[in-house]
């Protein structure tokens, strides 16, 4: 079963991406087939697969931590624990769905040609990790690490498990008006919050002003927020080469791939 939307990505404009302010972002409705999407979310992984990080030291700038249910696949980036570990999945480990889906992210040619006309660049690499929000758990106001060139956010609540007045919409920020690197969402001139539920998918472009936030779940024990990430990182030992059309066409006709994509799992 495919479990990607192959024709609206074909379709949709990476101009009316790029054009976005203050940074590319857009929120995707369907872009995982309804059938896709009910088999991926009745398997998400079980959280006796992850780790939970409570304070955990995000970097020097004194940003609140994001505690949260972590699940890597392959490698962490926060430690150097063997695959099958607690907190790093092996492929085999997870269900076979949500095998096929990521081997699906690996492969697909439609996909990496999708990601490339979105961020105008052809070479990158990519790493996947699971996410679980709880009571009290938020994303802090920030900007991603310069290795991160995007990352496409794929979201696992609906309308009947989820509650808006919960929280866990991702909200996009601008205009900051502290000179501070650890701002509150009230420290930004605009914020706009983004529905995660149903089947939607967000994919943004890091940039200086990049900024983006989650703020802090109400939800009742036993409600999660659910996520999965595709980060797309600086290839390791190549340069970034814009996107060209032509060349894409004829990396397709050598039956060629995106250098990276088939699943590196690094910072």
């Amino acid at each position: 079963m495919p479990f990607l939307n192959h024709e609206l990505m074909h379709q949709f404009d990476a101009k009316t991406f790029r054009q976005q302010q203050p940074f590319p972002h857009t929120l995707f409705k369907d872009l995982l087939r309804p059938e896709a999407f009910d088999l991926l979310y009745r398997e998400f992984p079980s959280l006796d697969l992850f780790e939970r990080h409570v304070n955990l030291a995000r970097n020097a700038t004194g940003q609140r931590p994001h505690n949260r249910y972590y699940l890597a696949l392959q490698q962490s980036i926060y430690h150097d624990k063997q695959a099958g570990s607690r907190g790093v999945a092996t492929l085999a480990q997870l269900p076979v769905s949500w095998q096929a889906f990521v081997t699906e992210l690996q492969t697909s040619t439609a996909y990496h040609e999708f990601l490339a006309r979105m961020l105008g660049i052809e070479d990158f690499d990519a790493r996947y990790a699971w996410h679980v929000g709880e009571n009290s758990s938020e994303v802090s106001p920030h900007c991603d690490s310069l290795e991160k060139l995007a990352t496409h956010i794929f979201y696992f609540n609906t309308s009947a498990d989820w509650d808006l007045s919960w929280g866990g919409s991702i909200i996009v920020l601008d205009g900051k008006q502290v000179p501070q690197d650890n701002p509150e969402i009230s420290d930004f001139r605009h914020a706009e919050a983004f529905d995660i539920r149903d089947n939607r998918s967000f994919l943004f472009q890091n940039t200086a002003r990049a900024w983006h936030a989650v703020e802090a779940l109400t939800s009742p024990a036993g409600h999660y927020r659910r996520l999965f990430n595709v980060i797309i990182q600086v290839p390791k030992g190549k340069k970034l080469r814009h996107f060209d059309p032509s060349r894409w066409q004829n990396r397709l006709r050598r039956g060629l791939m995106l250098g990276g994509i088939r699943g590196r799992s690094g910072r």
